[in-house]
């Protein structure tokens, strides 16, 4: 999926999934989900259009215990900054659909799902990591997903890894949306 559309849904899992996580709260049946249960649920999500477009990732809330307020407030305002973008979905990625999007989440890292659930195009996800470096964290996201776009909030919380940001809460809200068609080049 050249990694575009993926990020509609799951931008925050991906990314953030290098943080480390683990903690399962929120498993229904107290197991984690395997990794071809959550393909098989992410089947669910509609396919996208082809086109072009527009995705925005704001950072709703940064708490970084020990970290200066004028530097969280630096972190987020440059999160931001360059998380603001459009692309172009060709009709071969959007053809398959969310089928690749956790191929890479948690690479290197001891990651599972305690809750994918799809429901008529809303996703509701939780998962753990765990890693030596970079210590525990747990990402929540949640939101819906439509063949022009999205509109998902990740939650993350972590601990355990090396200042400053070994303990943190971030919640994030990410949207996408189809402008039209590609341009051309």
């Amino acid at each position: 999926m050249n990694g575009k559309f993926g990020i509609m849904a799951a931008a925050g899992l991906a990314a953030l999934a290098l943080a480390g996580c683990g903690s399962k709260d929120d498993a229904k049946d107290g197991a984690p989900k395997s990794i071809e249960q959550v393909r098989k649920e992410a089947e669910k999500l509609v396919k996208p259009e082809p086109g072009e477009y527009r995705q925005v990732m704001e950072i709703k809330s940064l708490d970084v215990p020990g970290m200066p307020k004028e530097a969280a407030e630096q972190m987020k305002n440059a999160m931001k900054a360059s998380q603001e973008g459009s692309f172009c979905l060709t009709k071969t990625d959007a053809d398959r659909g969310f089928k690749d999007m956790f191929n890479d989440v948690g690479k290197g890292n001891q990651c599972t799902y305690s809750k994918f659930d799809v429901d008529g195009g809303v996703l509701d996800a939780q998962m753990e990591c765990q890693s030596q470096q970079a210590g525990k964290a747990v990402m929540k996201m949640k939101g819906t997903v439509t063949e022009k776009g999205s509109d998902v909030t990740v939650a993350m919380d972590t601990n355990g890894g090396p200042p400053p940001m070994g303990t943190m809460k971030m919640t994030m809200h990410m949207t996408t949306t189809r402008l039209g068609d590609c341009k051309a080049k």
